[in-house]
Protein backbone atom coordinates (compact mmCIF):
# COMPACT_ATOMS: atom_id res chain seq x y z
CA UNK A 1 0.00 0.00 0.00
CA UNK A 2 3.24 2.14 0.25
CA UNK A 3 3.91 2.30 -3.99
CA UNK A 4 0.51 4.69 -4.37
CA UNK A 5 -0.48 5.56 -8.08
CA UNK A 6 3.25 4.79 -8.98
CA UNK A 7 2.49 4.52 -13.06
CA UNK A 8 0.52 7.38 -12.87
CA UNK A 9 3.56 9.79 -11.82
CA UNK A 10 6.03 7.78 -13.75
CA UNK A 11 3.86 8.43 -16.90
CA UNK A 12 2.73 11.84 -16.25
CA UNK A 13 6.97 12.64 -15.31
CA UNK A 14 8.55 10.66 -18.39
CA UNK A 15 6.52 10.27 -21.29
CA UNK A 16 6.97 13.21 -23.86
CA UNK A 17 4.07 15.63 -25.41
CA UNK A 18 4.92 13.92 -28.98
CA UNK A 19 4.58 10.43 -27.52
CA UNK A 20 1.33 11.11 -26.43
CA UNK A 21 0.54 12.70 -29.96
CA UNK A 22 1.68 9.55 -31.85
CA UNK A 23 0.08 5.54 -31.74
CA UNK A 24 2.35 2.99 -31.58
CA UNK A 25 1.28 1.96 -35.25
CA UNK A 26 1.95 5.28 -36.49
CA UNK A 27 6.05 5.05 -34.91
CA UNK A 28 6.14 1.37 -36.61
CA UNK A 29 5.38 3.12 -39.69
CA UNK A 30 8.09 5.61 -39.42
CA UNK A 31 10.81 3.16 -38.61
CA UNK A 32 9.80 1.30 -41.79
CA UNK A 33 10.43 4.61 -43.69
CA UNK A 34 14.26 4.13 -45.55
CA UNK A 35 14.31 8.01 -46.04
CA UNK A 36 14.88 8.56 -42.17
CA UNK A 37 18.48 9.79 -41.32
CA UNK A 38 19.61 8.21 -38.07
CA UNK A 39 18.84 10.66 -35.92
CA UNK A 40 15.05 10.50 -37.20
CA UNK A 41 15.27 7.19 -36.66
CA UNK A 42 16.72 6.92 -32.76
CA UNK A 43 14.02 9.79 -32.00
CA UNK A 44 11.36 7.22 -33.42
CA UNK A 45 12.84 4.40 -31.32
CA UNK A 46 13.45 6.16 -28.18
CA UNK A 47 9.20 7.63 -28.86
CA UNK A 48 7.95 3.93 -29.21
CA UNK A 49 10.37 2.56 -26.11
CA UNK A 50 8.40 5.10 -24.17
CA UNK A 51 5.19 4.06 -25.59
CA UNK A 52 5.97 0.38 -24.95
CA UNK A 53 7.38 1.02 -21.48
CA UNK A 54 3.79 1.12 -20.16
CA UNK A 55 3.12 -2.40 -21.03
CA UNK A 56 5.35 -4.14 -23.27
CA UNK A 57 8.91 -3.27 -21.29
CA UNK A 58 11.16 -6.15 -22.64
CA UNK A 59 9.75 -4.67 -26.34
CA UNK A 60 10.82 -1.17 -24.98
CA UNK A 61 14.59 -2.22 -23.64
CA UNK A 62 14.80 -4.21 -27.42
CA UNK A 63 14.26 -0.74 -29.01
CA UNK A 64 15.79 1.54 -26.54
CA UNK A 65 18.73 -0.47 -27.20
CA UNK A 66 19.00 -0.26 -30.25
CA UNK A 67 18.57 3.44 -30.19
CA UNK A 68 21.62 3.94 -27.95
CA UNK A 69 23.72 2.32 -30.47
CA UNK A 70 22.85 3.73 -33.26
CA UNK A 71 23.57 7.31 -31.38
CA UNK A 72 26.68 6.23 -29.83
CA UNK A 73 27.46 5.80 -33.65
CA UNK A 74 26.18 9.47 -33.97
CA UNK A 75 28.14 10.89 -31.24
CA UNK A 76 25.12 12.82 -30.55
CA UNK A 77 25.06 13.04 -26.43
CA UNK A 78 20.92 14.28 -26.44
CA UNK A 79 20.12 11.12 -28.30
CA UNK A 80 22.22 8.71 -26.54
CA UNK A 81 20.77 9.99 -22.70
CA UNK A 82 17.60 9.67 -24.44
CA UNK A 83 17.99 6.60 -25.24
CA UNK A 84 19.55 5.77 -21.66
CA UNK A 85 16.59 7.21 -20.00
CA UNK A 86 14.61 4.94 -22.06
CA UNK A 87 16.35 1.98 -21.03
CA UNK A 88 16.90 2.71 -16.89
CA UNK A 89 13.23 3.44 -17.18
CA UNK A 90 12.59 0.10 -18.63
CA UNK A 91 15.06 -2.13 -16.34
CA UNK A 92 13.05 0.06 -13.40
CA UNK A 93 9.81 -1.48 -14.75
CA UNK A 94 11.21 -4.49 -14.76
CA UNK A 95 12.56 -4.77 -11.10
CA UNK A 96 16.38 -4.64 -12.65
CA UNK A 97 17.22 -1.68 -10.06
CA UNK A 98 20.52 -1.82 -10.22
CA UNK A 99 20.68 -1.50 -14.00
CA UNK A 100 17.94 0.96 -13.99
CA UNK A 101 20.93 2.86 -11.80
CA UNK A 102 23.44 2.44 -13.63
CA UNK A 103 22.04 3.68 -16.87
CA UNK A 104 20.11 6.59 -14.96
CA UNK A 105 23.68 8.02 -13.75
CA UNK A 106 25.11 7.59 -16.83
CA UNK A 107 22.19 10.02 -18.54
CA UNK A 108 22.41 12.32 -15.85
CA UNK A 109 26.35 12.23 -16.49
CA UNK A 110 25.48 13.28 -20.26
CA UNK A 111 22.67 15.67 -19.53
CA UNK A 112 25.01 17.56 -17.01
CA UNK A 113 27.96 18.11 -19.46
CA UNK A 114 25.48 19.43 -22.02
CA UNK A 115 23.94 21.90 -19.29
CA UNK A 116 20.58 20.77 -20.17
CA UNK A 117 18.53 21.63 -17.15
CA UNK A 118 15.25 19.98 -18.43
CA UNK A 119 16.69 16.85 -19.26
CA UNK A 120 18.89 17.12 -16.07
CA UNK A 121 15.55 17.35 -14.40
CA UNK A 122 13.78 14.56 -16.22
CA UNK A 123 17.01 12.49 -15.08
CA UNK A 124 16.69 13.50 -11.87
CA UNK A 125 13.02 12.27 -11.18
CA UNK A 126 13.87 9.32 -12.94
CA UNK A 127 16.24 8.35 -10.12
CA UNK A 128 13.72 9.67 -7.33
CA UNK A 129 11.52 6.75 -8.74
CA UNK A 130 14.43 4.33 -8.73
CA UNK A 131 15.09 4.79 -4.93
CA UNK A 132 11.43 5.40 -3.90
CA UNK A 133 10.58 1.79 -5.68
CA UNK A 134 13.31 0.55 -3.40
CA UNK A 135 11.69 2.17 -0.56
CA UNK A 136 15.42 4.36 -0.05
CA UNK A 137 13.20 7.75 1.22
CA UNK A 138 16.34 9.47 1.65
CA UNK A 139 17.97 9.14 -1.77
CA UNK A 140 14.25 9.37 -3.78
CA UNK A 141 13.45 12.87 -1.43
CA UNK A 142 16.79 14.48 -2.39
CA UNK A 143 16.52 13.27 -6.33
CA UNK A 144 12.51 14.53 -6.38
CA UNK A 145 13.86 17.40 -4.33
CA UNK A 146 16.32 18.92 -7.20
CA UNK A 147 14.07 17.97 -9.95
CA UNK A 148 11.59 20.09 -8.48
CA UNK A 149 14.16 23.07 -8.16
CA UNK A 150 15.11 23.14 -11.26
CA UNK A 151 11.11 22.77 -12.54
CA UNK A 152 10.50 25.71 -10.72
CA UNK A 153 13.62 27.80 -12.19
CA UNK A 154 12.27 26.98 -15.65
CA UNK A 155 8.64 27.51 -14.79
CA UNK A 156 7.21 24.33 -16.09
CA UNK A 157 3.71 24.03 -14.00
CA UNK A 158 3.28 20.66 -15.52
CA UNK A 159 6.80 19.21 -14.67
CA UNK A 160 6.00 21.39 -11.14
CA UNK A 161 3.14 19.31 -10.29
CA UNK A 162 4.60 16.15 -11.19
CA UNK A 163 7.79 16.64 -8.70
CA UNK A 164 5.06 18.05 -5.95
CA UNK A 165 2.89 14.87 -6.33
CA UNK A 166 6.54 12.86 -6.36
CA UNK A 167 7.54 14.68 -3.05
CA UNK A 168 3.98 13.85 -1.44
CA UNK A 169 4.22 10.46 -2.60
CA UNK A 170 7.77 10.15 -0.43
CA UNK A 171 6.52 11.70 2.56
CA UNK A 172 3.82 9.21 2.26
CA UNK A 173 6.07 6.17 2.36
CA UNK A 174 7.87 7.88 5.37
CA UNK A 175 5.00 8.14 7.38
CA UNK A 176 4.62 11.78 7.88
CA UNK A 177 1.49 12.09 6.32
CA UNK A 178 0.53 15.88 6.86
CA UNK A 179 3.34 17.11 5.17
CA UNK A 180 2.60 14.69 2.39
CA UNK A 181 -1.06 15.85 2.18
CA UNK A 182 0.24 19.44 1.64
CA UNK A 183 1.90 18.20 -1.46
CA UNK A 184 -1.09 16.37 -2.89
CA UNK A 185 -3.64 19.52 -1.91
CA UNK A 186 -0.43 21.97 -3.90
CA UNK A 187 -0.36 19.43 -6.72
CA UNK A 188 -4.55 19.05 -7.32
CA UNK A 189 -4.11 23.09 -7.28
CA UNK A 190 -1.93 23.26 -10.04
CA UNK A 191 -3.53 20.11 -12.02
CA UNK A 192 -7.09 21.78 -11.68
CA UNK A 193 -5.69 25.39 -12.94
CA UNK A 194 -3.63 23.70 -16.03
CA UNK A 195 -6.51 21.15 -16.55
CA UNK A 196 -4.45 18.00 -16.55
CA UNK A 197 -6.95 15.66 -15.72
CA UNK A 198 -4.72 12.70 -14.73
CA UNK A 199 -2.70 14.82 -12.49
CA UNK A 200 -5.88 15.77 -10.77
CA UNK A 201 -6.78 12.09 -10.59
CA UNK A 202 -3.81 10.86 -8.99
CA UNK A 203 -4.02 13.80 -6.41
CA UNK A 204 -7.29 12.77 -5.54
CA UNK A 205 -6.22 9.72 -5.26
CA UNK A 206 -3.52 10.28 -3.32
CA UNK A 207 -5.39 12.48 -0.68
CA UNK A 208 -7.87 9.91 -0.08
CA UNK A 209 -5.07 7.69 1.30
CA UNK A 210 -3.92 10.08 3.36
CA UNK A 211 -7.36 10.46 4.74
CA UNK A 212 -7.48 6.82 5.22
CA UNK A 213 -4.44 7.31 7.43
CA UNK A 214 -6.27 9.90 9.44
CA UNK A 215 -9.14 7.52 10.23
CA UNK A 216 -11.45 9.91 7.72
CA UNK A 217 -13.08 7.11 5.69
CA UNK A 218 -15.94 9.05 4.25
CA UNK A 219 -13.80 11.59 3.37
CA UNK A 220 -11.43 9.13 1.85
CA UNK A 221 -13.91 7.38 -0.42
CA UNK A 222 -15.39 10.76 -1.41
CA UNK A 223 -11.70 11.57 -2.87
CA UNK A 224 -11.17 7.98 -4.32
CA UNK A 225 -14.83 8.65 -6.25
CA UNK A 226 -13.44 12.33 -7.66
CA UNK A 227 -10.55 10.34 -8.87
CA UNK A 228 -12.47 7.64 -10.74
CA UNK A 229 -14.55 10.26 -11.92
CA UNK A 230 -11.91 11.74 -13.89
CA UNK A 231 -10.19 8.45 -15.31
CA UNK A 232 -13.31 6.95 -16.71
CA UNK A 233 -11.75 3.46 -17.41
CA UNK A 234 -8.59 4.98 -19.32
CA UNK A 235 -6.09 3.15 -17.16
CA UNK A 236 -7.01 0.11 -15.91
CA UNK A 237 -4.30 -0.25 -13.74
CA UNK A 238 -4.77 3.22 -12.02
CA UNK A 239 -8.63 2.37 -12.15
CA UNK A 240 -8.08 -0.64 -9.60
CA UNK A 241 -5.47 1.46 -7.89
CA UNK A 242 -8.04 3.72 -6.72
CA UNK A 243 -10.61 0.87 -6.31
CA UNK A 244 -8.39 -1.22 -4.05
CA UNK A 245 -7.38 1.98 -1.76
CA UNK A 246 -11.28 2.39 -1.89
CA UNK A 247 -11.75 -1.36 -0.80
CA UNK A 248 -9.61 -0.44 2.19
CA UNK A 249 -11.58 2.64 3.16
CA UNK A 250 -14.88 0.05 3.29
CA UNK A 251 -13.10 -2.58 5.11
CA UNK A 252 -12.65 0.25 8.17
CA UNK A 253 -16.03 1.32 8.32
CA UNK A 254 -16.84 -2.21 7.89
CA UNK A 255 -19.13 -2.64 4.87
CA UNK A 256 -17.44 -5.82 4.03
CA UNK A 257 -19.60 -6.52 0.85
CA UNK A 258 -18.64 -3.22 -0.60
CA UNK A 259 -15.00 -3.87 -0.28
CA UNK A 260 -15.14 -7.55 -1.27
CA UNK A 261 -17.11 -6.32 -4.70
CA UNK A 262 -14.23 -3.78 -5.09
CA UNK A 263 -11.50 -5.67 -4.38
CA UNK A 264 -12.93 -8.31 -6.65
CA UNK A 265 -13.50 -5.94 -9.17
CA UNK A 266 -9.82 -4.34 -8.78
CA UNK A 267 -8.57 -8.04 -9.18
CA UNK A 268 -10.19 -8.59 -12.29
CA UNK A 269 -8.44 -5.28 -14.04
CA UNK A 270 -4.90 -6.32 -12.82
CA UNK A 271 -5.18 -9.12 -14.42
CA UNK A 272 -6.25 -7.81 -18.00
CA UNK A 273 -2.73 -6.36 -18.00
CA UNK A 274 0.62 -6.94 -18.69
CA UNK A 275 2.45 -4.67 -17.68
CA UNK A 276 5.12 -5.02 -15.32
CA UNK A 277 3.82 -2.40 -12.77
CA UNK A 278 0.55 -4.92 -12.43
CA UNK A 279 2.64 -6.37 -9.29
CA UNK A 280 2.69 -3.00 -7.55
CA UNK A 281 -1.44 -2.96 -7.73
CA UNK A 282 -1.32 -6.93 -6.80
CA UNK A 283 0.51 -6.12 -3.91
CA UNK A 284 -2.08 -3.60 -2.76
CA UNK A 285 -5.12 -6.04 -3.57
CA UNK A 286 -3.42 -9.11 -1.71
CA UNK A 287 -3.08 -6.86 1.69
CA UNK A 288 -6.93 -6.00 1.63
CA UNK A 289 -7.64 -9.16 0.79
CA UNK A 290 -5.97 -10.84 3.22
CA UNK A 291 -7.14 -8.01 5.95
CA UNK A 292 -10.68 -8.31 4.57
CA UNK A 293 -10.90 -12.42 4.94
CA UNK A 294 -9.70 -11.98 8.50
CA UNK A 295 -12.14 -9.45 10.05
CA UNK A 296 -14.30 -12.29 8.18
CA UNK A 297 -13.20 -14.56 10.13
CA UNK A 298 -12.07 -16.89 6.88
CA UNK A 299 -8.67 -17.39 8.20
CA UNK A 300 -7.78 -20.12 5.31
CA UNK A 301 -8.36 -17.56 2.82
CA UNK A 302 -6.35 -14.84 4.43
CA UNK A 303 -3.53 -17.29 4.59
CA UNK A 304 -3.69 -17.97 0.80
CA UNK A 305 -3.32 -14.24 0.70
CA UNK A 306 -0.74 -13.41 2.75
CA UNK A 307 1.39 -16.37 0.92
CA UNK A 308 1.18 -14.73 -2.82
CA UNK A 309 1.58 -11.27 -1.27
CA UNK A 310 5.17 -12.57 -0.14
CA UNK A 311 5.65 -14.25 -3.49
CA UNK A 312 5.07 -11.17 -5.27
CA UNK A 313 6.79 -8.99 -3.42
CA UNK A 314 9.98 -11.14 -3.45
CA UNK A 315 9.87 -10.85 -7.14
CA UNK A 316 9.60 -7.02 -6.96
CA UNK A 317 12.35 -6.38 -4.01
CA UNK A 318 14.22 -8.07 -2.00
CA UNK A 319 17.01 -6.50 0.92
CA UNK A 320 20.14 -7.72 -1.45
CA UNK A 321 18.49 -5.80 -4.60
CA UNK A 322 18.23 -2.70 -2.01
CA UNK A 323 21.30 -3.07 -0.76
CA UNK A 324 23.03 -2.82 -4.38
CA UNK A 325 21.63 0.09 -5.43
CA UNK A 326 22.39 1.86 -2.21
CA UNK A 327 26.17 0.50 -2.42
CA UNK A 328 25.88 1.49 -6.61
CA UNK A 329 24.83 5.67 -4.82
CA UNK A 330 27.97 5.22 -2.27
CA UNK A 331 29.96 4.02 -5.23
CA UNK A 332 29.33 7.60 -7.27
CA UNK A 333 29.47 9.74 -4.39
CA UNK A 334 32.70 8.32 -3.22
CA UNK A 335 33.91 8.99 -6.85
CA UNK A 336 32.90 12.61 -7.62
CA UNK A 337 34.74 13.07 -3.99
CA UNK A 338 37.78 11.54 -5.63
CA UNK A 339 37.47 13.65 -8.58
CA UNK A 340 36.71 16.84 -6.42
CA UNK A 341 39.75 16.17 -4.12
CA UNK A 342 42.27 15.50 -7.20
CA UNK A 343 41.04 18.78 -9.12
CA UNK A 344 41.36 20.67 -5.78
CA UNK A 345 44.78 19.50 -5.42
CA UNK A 346 45.98 19.83 -8.79
CA UNK A 347 44.64 23.61 -8.59
CA UNK A 348 46.41 24.36 -5.58
CA UNK A 349 49.75 22.96 -6.97
CA UNK A 350 49.01 25.25 -10.08
CA UNK A 351 48.61 28.15 -8.26
CA UNK A 352 51.48 27.37 -5.98
CA UNK A 353 53.65 26.95 -9.05
CA UNK A 354 52.45 30.27 -11.10
CA UNK A 355 53.65 31.99 -7.88
CA UNK A 356 57.04 30.45 -7.62
CA UNK A 357 57.64 30.72 -10.57
CA UNK A 358 56.72 34.53 -10.51
CA UNK A 359 58.89 35.10 -7.35
CA UNK A 360 61.99 33.62 -9.06
CA UNK A 361 60.97 35.71 -12.61
CA UNK A 362 60.90 39.15 -9.90
CA UNK A 363 64.30 38.10 -8.04
CA UNK A 364 65.84 37.29 -11.51
CA UNK A 365 65.44 40.80 -12.56
CA UNK A 366 66.29 42.31 -9.10
CA UNK A 367 69.42 40.34 -8.34
CA UNK A 368 70.69 38.39 -11.15
CA UNK A 369 74.45 37.57 -11.39
CA UNK A 370 75.06 38.62 -7.63
CA UNK A 371 72.23 36.76 -5.60
CA UNK A 372 72.18 33.68 -7.38
CA UNK A 373 72.95 31.32 -5.02
CA UNK A 374 70.78 32.78 -2.72
CA UNK A 375 67.97 32.28 -5.43
CA UNK A 376 68.31 28.73 -5.65
CA UNK A 377 68.59 28.29 -2.25
CA UNK A 378 65.39 29.71 -1.78
CA UNK A 379 63.52 27.49 -4.91
CA UNK A 380 64.89 24.68 -3.25
CA UNK A 381 63.33 25.35 0.39
CA UNK A 382 59.88 25.78 -1.74
CA UNK A 383 60.23 22.46 -3.13
CA UNK A 384 61.12 20.84 0.05
CA UNK A 385 57.73 23.03 1.50
CA UNK A 386 56.26 21.73 -1.13
CA UNK A 387 57.04 17.68 -1.28
CA UNK A 388 55.85 17.62 2.55
CA UNK A 389 52.85 19.51 1.64
CA UNK A 390 52.08 16.17 -1.01
CA UNK A 391 53.15 13.98 1.36
CA UNK A 392 51.00 15.63 4.60
CA UNK A 393 47.83 15.36 1.59
CA UNK A 394 48.88 11.72 1.04
CA UNK A 395 48.83 10.62 4.69
CA UNK A 396 45.42 12.62 5.12
CA UNK A 397 43.98 10.17 2.46
CA UNK A 398 45.24 7.11 3.77
CA UNK A 399 44.18 8.17 6.71
CA UNK A 400 40.47 8.59 5.34
CA UNK A 401 40.81 5.32 3.51
CA UNK A 402 41.46 3.64 6.54
CA UNK A 403 38.55 5.33 8.84
CA UNK A 404 35.68 4.41 5.45
CA UNK A 405 37.10 0.97 5.61
CA UNK A 406 36.90 0.51 9.03
CA UNK A 407 32.98 2.20 9.08
CA UNK A 408 31.81 0.15 5.85
CA UNK A 409 32.78 -2.46 8.07
CA UNK A 410 30.67 -1.63 11.05
CA UNK A 411 27.52 -1.29 8.46
CA UNK A 412 28.27 -4.67 6.89
CA UNK A 413 28.47 -6.10 10.31
CA UNK A 414 25.39 -4.44 11.14
CA UNK A 415 23.42 -5.89 8.22
CA UNK A 416 25.10 -9.32 8.82
CA UNK A 417 23.06 -9.12 12.50
CA UNK A 418 19.77 -7.58 10.16
CA UNK A 419 19.21 -10.51 8.16
CA UNK A 420 20.08 -12.99 10.91
CA UNK A 421 17.25 -11.56 12.87
CA UNK A 422 15.17 -11.39 9.79
CA UNK A 423 16.09 -15.01 9.06
CA UNK A 424 14.89 -16.22 12.46
CA UNK A 425 11.91 -14.59 12.29
CA UNK A 426 10.74 -16.32 9.15
CA UNK A 427 12.10 -19.27 10.00
CA UNK A 428 9.85 -19.19 13.54
CA UNK A 429 6.78 -17.77 12.10
CA UNK A 430 6.45 -20.24 9.12
CA UNK A 431 7.06 -23.64 11.44
CA UNK A 432 4.22 -21.84 13.49
CA UNK A 433 2.46 -21.60 10.83
CA UNK A 434 2.57 -24.78 9.33
CA UNK A 435 2.00 -26.75 12.74
CA UNK A 436 -1.53 -25.05 12.56
CA UNK A 437 -2.40 -25.72 9.13
CA UNK A 438 -1.04 -29.79 9.94
CA UNK A 439 -3.51 -29.74 13.36
CA UNK A 440 -6.19 -27.57 11.49
CA UNK A 441 -5.77 -31.07 8.56
CA UNK A 442 -5.89 -33.72 10.62
CA UNK A 443 -9.70 -32.41 11.83
CA UNK A 444 -12.04 -35.13 11.21
CA UNK A 445 -14.79 -32.37 9.68
CA UNK A 446 -17.28 -35.52 8.70
CA UNK A 447 -16.94 -37.18 12.35
CA UNK A 448 -19.75 -36.98 14.36
CA UNK A 449 -17.50 -36.14 17.39
CA UNK A 450 -18.57 -32.71 16.94
CA UNK A 451 -18.11 -31.47 20.50
CA UNK A 452 -14.45 -33.18 21.16
CA UNK A 453 -13.48 -31.41 17.43
CA UNK A 454 -14.71 -28.01 18.48
CA UNK A 455 -12.29 -28.82 22.29
CA UNK A 456 -9.44 -29.52 19.82
CA UNK A 457 -9.78 -26.52 17.56
CA UNK A 458 -9.76 -24.16 20.84
CA UNK A 459 -7.27 -25.77 21.89
CA UNK A 460 -5.28 -25.63 19.05
CA UNK A 461 -6.37 -21.59 18.32
CA UNK A 462 -4.81 -21.11 22.05
CA UNK A 463 -1.84 -22.36 21.24
CA UNK A 464 -1.34 -20.69 18.20
CA UNK A 465 -2.01 -17.48 19.60
CA UNK A 466 -0.07 -18.33 22.96
CA UNK A 467 3.02 -18.84 20.34
CA UNK A 468 2.63 -15.39 19.06
CA UNK A 469 2.23 -13.71 22.38
CA UNK A 470 5.63 -15.31 22.98
CA UNK A 471 6.42 -14.64 19.52
CA UNK A 472 10.60 -15.36 20.33
CA UNK A 473 11.97 -13.42 17.72
CA UNK A 474 10.66 -10.58 18.41
CA UNK A 475 11.94 -10.70 21.51
CA UNK A 476 15.40 -11.33 20.26
CA UNK A 477 15.16 -8.31 18.15
CA UNK A 478 14.17 -5.60 21.10
CA UNK A 479 17.23 -7.10 22.87
CA UNK A 480 19.18 -6.04 19.97
CA UNK A 481 17.81 -2.67 19.69
CA UNK A 482 18.51 -2.45 23.66
CA UNK A 483 22.06 -3.58 22.96
CA UNK A 484 22.82 -0.78 19.96
CA UNK A 485 20.94 2.06 21.77
CA UNK A 486 22.53 2.04 25.19
CA UNK A 487 23.00 5.77 24.77
CA UNK A 488 19.16 6.89 23.34
CA UNK A 489 17.84 4.78 26.12
CA UNK A 490 20.07 6.54 28.52
CA UNK A 491 19.50 10.38 26.92
CA UNK A 492 15.87 9.39 27.01
CA UNK A 493 15.23 8.22 30.44
CA UNK A 494 17.10 11.12 31.76
CA UNK A 495 14.62 13.49 30.19
CA UNK A 496 11.38 10.94 31.00
CA UNK A 497 12.46 9.09 33.51
CA UNK A 498 8.53 8.08 34.00
CA UNK A 499 8.50 6.10 30.57
CA UNK A 500 7.31 2.01 30.86
CA UNK A 501 9.26 -0.57 28.87
CA UNK A 502 6.85 -1.39 26.51
CA UNK A 503 7.13 3.07 25.58
CA UNK A 504 10.84 2.74 25.18
CA UNK A 505 10.55 -0.31 23.34
CA UNK A 506 7.87 1.97 21.16
CA UNK A 507 10.07 5.04 20.89
CA UNK A 508 13.15 2.99 19.65
CA UNK A 509 10.87 1.30 16.87
CA UNK A 510 9.55 4.89 16.11
CA UNK A 511 13.15 6.24 15.68
CA UNK A 512 14.07 2.75 13.43
CA UNK A 513 11.55 4.30 10.59
CA UNK A 514 9.53 1.23 11.24
CA UNK A 515 5.94 1.76 9.93
CA UNK A 516 2.50 1.72 11.73
CA UNK A 517 1.87 -2.33 10.78
CA UNK A 518 5.59 -2.95 11.25
CA UNK A 519 5.50 -2.21 14.88
CA UNK A 520 1.87 -3.82 15.43
CA UNK A 521 2.88 -6.78 13.15
CA UNK A 522 6.74 -7.01 15.30
CA UNK A 523 4.83 -6.41 18.85
CA UNK A 524 1.44 -9.10 18.19
CA UNK A 525 -0.87 -6.42 18.71
CA UNK A 526 -3.45 -3.82 16.67
CA UNK A 527 -2.79 -0.87 14.29
CA UNK A 528 -5.29 1.00 16.09
CA UNK A 529 -3.13 0.06 19.28
CA UNK A 530 0.06 1.56 17.74
CA UNK A 531 -1.96 4.64 17.33
CA UNK A 532 -2.96 5.60 20.53
CA UNK A 533 0.39 4.42 21.88
CA UNK A 534 1.96 6.67 19.74
CA UNK A 535 -0.88 9.74 20.59
CA UNK A 536 0.22 9.24 24.13
CA UNK A 537 3.76 9.66 23.73
CA UNK A 538 3.18 12.89 22.04
CA UNK A 539 1.09 13.72 24.75
CA UNK A 540 4.35 12.91 27.15
CA UNK A 541 6.42 14.95 25.02
CA UNK A 542 4.04 17.50 24.46
CA UNK A 543 4.58 17.70 20.87
CA UNK A 544 2.18 19.85 18.73
CA UNK A 545 -0.02 18.44 15.86
CA UNK A 546 2.27 19.33 13.14
CA UNK A 547 5.98 17.79 15.31
CA UNK A 548 7.18 14.58 13.83
CA UNK A 549 7.75 12.42 16.91
CA UNK A 550 10.59 10.44 14.71
CA UNK A 551 12.36 13.39 14.25
CA UNK A 552 11.86 14.52 17.73
CA UNK A 553 13.45 10.97 19.08
CA UNK A 554 16.28 11.09 16.60
CA UNK A 555 17.65 14.01 18.67
CA UNK A 556 18.32 12.17 21.61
Amino acid sequence: MRKLLFLFAVCWGMVTPVCAQLSTDSLNALLTDKKQSVPERVATLNLLAAEYNRDSTNLALVLANEAYLLALKEENPSLQAASLLNLSEGYLYNDHYDQALSYGYTALDLCLAMKNDSAIARCLTNLGWIFYDTENTHFSLQYHQQAYDLYKKLGNSRRIAVSMNALGLVYLLKDEFETARKYFDSTLAIARQHHLEGMVATAHSNRGICENEFGRYNAAIADFNEALTVLRNKDVLSHAEVLNQMAHSHIMLQHYAEADTLLRTARHLIDQSNSNTRKEKLLDNLTNSALLYQELGEYRKAYSALQEYTTVRNQILSKSKSEAISALKLKREAKENETQIITLVAQKELRAFQRNALAIGVLLLLIIGLLLYSKMKQKQKKEQELEAVKRALIKQELERALLEKETLNNKLEFRDNDLKNYALYISQRNEMIRNFIDELAGLDIHSDAKKDNIARFNRMLHKFQHDLDINKDAHDFNLSVNEIHKDFFYNLLQQFPGLTENERRLCAQIRLNLSIKDIASLNNISVKSVEMARYRLRKVFSLDHKDSLSDFLKNF
